[in-house]
């Protein structure tokens, strides 16, 4: 019987083809990763978006107040400072707000509607708000509450979800007006950064990569 010789790669043909996957890992992997980054973002921020539009809704139907704080830590029921926007967030049916306070309480009377979980992959989430229509006084702020009209409690503001990787240009802004309406901060002619509610860039509080 006539016997078939077996043959395998030459030394040339390995070296070949091991330079083919390399190129094509080093093309691969980066774009692996930016669209990693771009859903993570887009899922954090459509996550807010989401929490914002059901606080409104259950503030024009509710008994109340309702309010969207960030958790004291990753794994609390209770509202943090405005800091704490990293560890997720909370929306609570809130009978016991009080006017001009600097953080939102969570009391026995108030009723958590949802629960959101940490931000991951090292990006953050900034609150700024102003309580008169002046930009200037802007500043980070600790919740967002909607009044049973479905307006805020603030003139202007916005949720910024700021990709640390990537910088201000792959960020997100979450406007929202006097009236309650959401809006996605857009990027103007000669801009990279999408801008917020007070027309600014938001390169102004979301950092770039170092």
């Amino acid at each position: 019987m006539e016997r078939k010789p077996h043959q395998g790669f030459t030394l040339v043909e390995l070296m070949v083809a091991l330079a083919i996957a390399g190129i094509l890992l080093g093309i691969g992997v980066p774009s692996f990763n930016q669209a990693l980054m771009e859903s993570r973002i887009s899922s954090q921020y459509n996550a807010m978006v989401g929490s914002l539009f059901l606080a409104r809704s259950e503030a024009i139907k509710g008994p109340g107040d309702v309010t969207v704080c960030p958790r004291k830590d990753k794994g609390s029921s209770e509202c943090g400072g405005k800091t704490d926007w990293d560890n997720g967030w909370l929306v609570f049916l809130d009978r016991t707000s009080v006017q001009g306070e600097s953080e939102a309480n969570i009391d026995l009377t108030d009723e958590i509607i949802a629960v959101e979980s940490a931000i991951k992959g090292a990006n953050k989430v900034i609150a700024i708000g102003s309580p008169t229509n002046s930009a200037g006084d802007a500043e980070e702020v600790a919740f967002v509450r909607y009044t049973q009209n479905g307006g805020t409690s603030w003139l202007g503001g916005s949720v910024l979800v700021c990709d640390t990787k990537r910088g201000s240009a792959s960020s997100r802004a979450i406007n929202i007006v006097l009236t309650g309406d959401i809006r996605r901060g857009r990027v103007s002619a000669g801009n990279d950064a999408p801008r917020d509610v007070f027309n600014r860039p938001i390169s102004i509080y979301c950092p770039e990569p170092t």
